[in-house]
């Protein structure tokens, strides 16, 4: 659905959303509510959906020890 990027900007506009919700007292509007709902299912949804490409290294930030 979404690559690790868009993926990681959702997380941020999500967080930043509900910081400003709080600090502003913007939460117990029902738009806002929705708005912040849907952009946190849509990053819930992405970890579901996208798997992992076949050639994914998980040892990849592993160091191996030559010496």
């Amino acid at each position: 659905m979404f690559n690790d990027k868009t993926s990681l900007i959702l997380c941020t506009v999500t967080a930043i959303l509900f910081i400003v919700g709080v600090a502003t007292d913007w939460l117990s509007h029902p738009v806002y509510i929705g708005i912040n709902v849907l952009v946190y299912l849509i990053v819930i949804i992405n970890v579901f959906m996208v798997k992992k490409p076949e050639d994914y290294d998980d040892n990849f930030f592993e160091k191996e020890n030559n010496t």
